[in-house]
């Protein structure tokens, strides 16, 4: 008799997985993948602030052109022969003491001044450069501070008036980046002078004051100046430079011509205009702050502007 054994067999299930090898090459390629999407979408971030801060500069620029230009072009015509010799008579002296002198320049140094001083730049150049000014149109004034005077606080200016209702108001030079103000007598220009009368030379802030009487009784009260010039998208902008050539004028119609030219730029981001080549590089900063977000805030450009004043 044969007899016949079963033979029990162990059959168990193959387990399929991944490798350590296969698991760490899965792993590089996806912290490789993350990576790159993060490098990816910090430049698309950085190139788009960088946009937004030039644009903000470009934007008001144009509308600073515009403003400018506007201003002038619905200015008084102005007899400078006239006002020449009354700048230089008796107790109106205010600068020229020759009105051949006022005459010759069309009294430019009247309607147009600023401050400025040398400095040295990070590179151990000196050079000139501005710290505040004042421009009367004759319907509009402009006053301003640059950079240089806010970040030094030395050479700027600050503004006193009255306003409407006879109060007497003060704006700070840190207010004062740039403002305009209803000046049809040129009051702006004429306290300009007489404080750089006082203080020839000085580097103290000086204080524009408009508030004293005119000479026909009435208060010099004026709506409260416009300031908003220099912002933009959140973005605070500052003048580096704002210059006015010297002006020509016809005389027959006396139509006075007008150029000009300024410097605009962010207030973040480090800027040292005074440099060659790289102006979004601050010298007290190292060059990895430069690569950090306050790069990206750095934008400056240049305006040109050329008008005439309405004629007679």
């Amino acid at each position: 008799m044969r007899i016949q054994t079963k033979t029990s067999l162990n059959t168990s299930k193959t387990k399929q997985g991944f490798t350590i090898v296969e698991l760490m090459l899965a792993m590089t390629f996806v912290a490789t993948l993350l990576i790159s999407i993060a490098v990816v979408t910090i430049n698309i971030v950085t190139i788009y602030q960088r946009g937004l801060a030039l644009k903000a500069v470009n934007n008001v620029g144009r509308s600073l052109v515009e403003e400018l230009t506007t201003s002038i072009n619905s200015a008084p015509a102005v007899d400078t022969t006239s006002l020449c010799n009354h700048l230089a008579s008796g107790s109106d002296k205010i600068y020229y003491s020759d009105p051949k002198s006022c005459i010759a320049d069309r009294a430019y140094r009247y309607v147009y001044n600023d401050r400025f001083d040398t400095k040295t730049n990070r590179e151990g150049m000196e050079g000139v450069y501005q710290y505040s000014g004042v421009f009367c149109t004759g319907n509009y004034s402009y006053l301003w501070n640059t950079q240089y005077g806010l970040d030094e606080n030395r050479f700027t200016l600050s503004l006193r008036y009255l306003n409407e209702d006879g109060t007497e108001q003060n704006i700070q030079p840190k207010d004062a980046r740039l403002i305009r103000i209803q000046d049809r007598t040129y009051r702006v220009c004429s306290a300009y002078l007489e404080k750089q009368s006082e203080e020839p030379g000085s580097s103290n802030n000086w204080e524009i004051n408009i508030t004293r009487e005119a000479k026909n009784g009435t208060m010099n009260r004026i709506a409260r100046p416009t300031d908003s010039y220099l912002n933009a998208f959140d973005l605070d902008l500052l003048l580096y430079e704002l210059t006015i050539q010297p002006i020509s004028q016809d005389s027959i119609t006396l139509r006075t011509y007008m150029t000009g030219n300024f410097i605009l730029a962010t207030a973040r981001g480090g800027i040292d205009i005074t440099a060659s080549g790289d102006y979004c590089q601050n010298s007290e900063t190292s060059s990895l702050d430069n690569l950090g977000a306050e790069f990206n805030y750095c934008a400056i450009n240049k305006f040109n502007f050329a008008a005439r004043t309405a004629g007679v």
